[in-house]
């Protein structure tokens, strides 16, 4: 993975600016249209000038408005150009207002897109690299990094276009009007630029700074959110508080080192700004005490000089918006540039039936986690290792905690893939086939139960289909939920918590393995079914394993010698192998 600093600005440039192609139509309209805007605003001052010069002095009007000289009198006159004044400045207004419109749309479909294609990143992501990153952090990546970067293009950079054009028009403008004017607004741009640059570096990097302890700060937060159950369970509340304080001292100082830079570049470019203002209002005077400038011209050059200034006013803003952006699309480049450890097949091979008929077997499999950061490799968990799964069968394995039980799990979910040998799904290498089509293969109830905030219903159906609420109330029976869910007042549709937190731990349990169970998929497994629960939930679930025993194949990981009720087959998991038992043994309590 590269570091941070080798990614630059180009990098981000080219990572996400062709995104924007995907909305060209829309945003060569919202260019048209600003281009519109910015002629406005140029052409704003000229209706006054054409009153102080032309109508109040009694001059001619340039030749096409003559017409207009010689048919009205001059309070009508300046009612027309004071009017062709309000007609350019609403103008100006609607085609701003349709233009931030259309940015607006497609700022929001491009960060949909680009949040979508980060969240498809972080899910390919292997379980070892997933745990580089605190979850904190991939939430401030996915929302906060993703918004600044979809606002860079889609706000900054069309402001940055709309003040470039505003700078070389009004420029132009001021040249054409007066050279000496236009020369001189040149150079205080000139200057107001190095000024930026001065700037710029300590920004983006008190920015850079910044941003890094507010990752901290949003890591931590989720940890103690997640975690806080056990903290108030074990008093722990004063050490989390002390630690969380610390953390947000650190960030609290990049922010006020932030904010004294900027607010050190505001000083200096408002400075700067008066004393500009102040030059062309003398330097014109002078022009036109000598003759050399009307005073309808000054009128057009003052003007001016405050639109070239309103940019560099901005400029502050905008080069914090740059250096934001661009800090952010550097951390959303690196996290987009980890590879995944699990790669799908060059050529990957169809399953043999679908669905599979759940034959699996392991083949001299070895496996071991990756080296730690200090570069010393784990031992194995695994060597290799032989087991066959027939179809329909009910496999219990046991084993130590830390034995490697949920690791094969994992192993047959292809969440890590084995040093050496291989798995077979009926008869094909796991690692051959599409990772979709392997997945799609397994039920899975896991012993971390994960359930999304919602309607009960929208828990129980399986990911791939909606089915209709009678199989629902079918599955609910066979885990004995169904009493439960129908004394709610809002049956199925009743509101669940985040992971379910509303219900008990056997009622979550069960509502686990129902879900497990509407999936109707070929092979189950099962990590820890009957942990953390009741004695009443363990027999229920038991009742419900029995009944489907045979119509799949399932590997069960447990503790609990009361699983092997169901067991066609009982495995130890110990040092690294397998040893089978009788069902009916339980001699071997000691890892159990």
């Amino acid at each position: 993975m590269k570091d941070n600093k080798s990614i630059s600005w180009r990098q981000v440039w080219s990572e996400f600016f062709p995104l924007l192609g995907n909305w060209w139509r829309s945003l060569s309209a919202s260019y048209l249209l600003g281009l519109c805007a910015v002629a406005a605003a140029v052409l704003a001052p000229w209706p006054l000038k054409y009153i102080i010069d032309n109508v109040l002095a009694n001059e001619a009007l340039p030749a096409p408005l003559q017409p207009f000289q010689q048919h009205f009198d001059a309070g009508q006159l300046i009612l027309l150009l004071a009017g062709l004044a309000a007609l350019i400045a609403i103008l100006g207004a609607l085609c701003t207002a349709a233009e931030k419109n259309i940015n607006a749309r497609v700022r929001e479909k491009m960060a949909l897109e680009i949040r979508a294609s980060t969240l498809d990143h972080i899910t390919r992501l292997s379980l070892s690299s997933n745990t580089a990153h605190r979850s904190g952090e991939l939430v401030m990546r996915l929302v906060t990094d993703v918004h600044h970067v979809v606002r860079l293009f889609t706000k900054t950079l069309p402001l940055v276009i709309r003040y470039l054009l505003t700078t070389l028009i009004v420029l132009g403008a001021m040249f054409w009007v007066a050279p000496q004017m236009g020369a001189l607004g040149l150079g205080i741009l000139l200057f107001m630029v190095l000024l930026v640059r001065v700037y710029a570096g300590a920004l983006q990097r008190a920015s850079r700074n910044k941003r890094r302890n507010e990752g901290k700060v949003a890591a931590l937060s989720q940890e103690i959110i997640s975690g806080l159950p056990g903290i108030q369970a074990t008093g722990a509340e004063a050490r989390v508080r002390t630690r969380f304080i610390d953390t947000n001292k650190i960030s609290l100082h990049a922010g006020v080192r932030e904010t004294r830079v900027a607010v050190n570049m505001e000083r200096t470019m408002k400075i700067a700004n008066g004393a500009a203002t102040a030059l062309i209002i003398g330097a014109g005077g002078l022009l036109v005490m000598a003759g050399k400038l009307s005073l309808g011209e000054l009128t057009i050059c003052i003007s001016y000089i405050h639109q070239l200034l309103k940019p560099v006013e901005k400029i502050n803003e905008l080069a914090s918006a740059v250096a934001r952006g661009t800090i952010r699309g550097e951390q959303l480049i690196q996290l987009l540039q980890q590879q995944p450890e699990i790669i799908e097949a060059s050529h990957p091979l169809p399953l043999v039936k679908q669905p599979a008929s759940g034959d699996i077997e392991l083949k001299n499999l070895t496996f071991a986690y990756p080296a730690t950061q200090s570069g010393q490799a784990a031992a194995a968990v695994f060597e290799n290792i032989n087991l066959h799964l027939k179809p329909g069968s009910f496999t219990v394995l046991e084993g130590a905690s830390g034995s490697g039980k949920s690791t094969l799990l994992n192993l047959l979910l292809r969440l890590y893939d084995p040093q050496r040998g291989e798995i077979l799904i009926d008869g094909r290498p796991s690692t051959q086939l599409k990772i979709k089509d392997l997945r799609s293969q397994f039920a899975v109830m896991l012993q971390t139960i994960h359930i999304f905030a919602g309607s009960l219903r929208e828990a129980l159906q399986p990911p791939h289909r909606l089915l209709p609420d009678r199989h629902l109330w079918r599955v609910l029976k066979d885990v004995a939920l169904d009493d439960f869910v129908s004394s709610l007042p809002q049956g199925l549709d009743t509101p669940l918590g985040e992971c379910a937190s509303n219900i008990s731990g056997g009622q979550r349990a069960r509502l686990a393995l129902c879900r497990a169970l509407l999936s109707a998929r070929p092979i189950l497994l099962l990590d820890e079914p009957l942990a953390n629960v009741d004695k009443h939930s363990q027999q229920v679930i038991i009742n419900a394993l029995k009944k489907i025993k045979g119509q799949c194949t399932c590997l069960a990981v447990s503790h609990q010698a009361a699983l092997r009720q169901c067991a066609d087959r009982v495995i130890h998991l110990k040092n690294g192998h397998f040893i089978e038992v009788a069902p009916t043994d339980h001699s071997d309590n000691e890892v159990i």
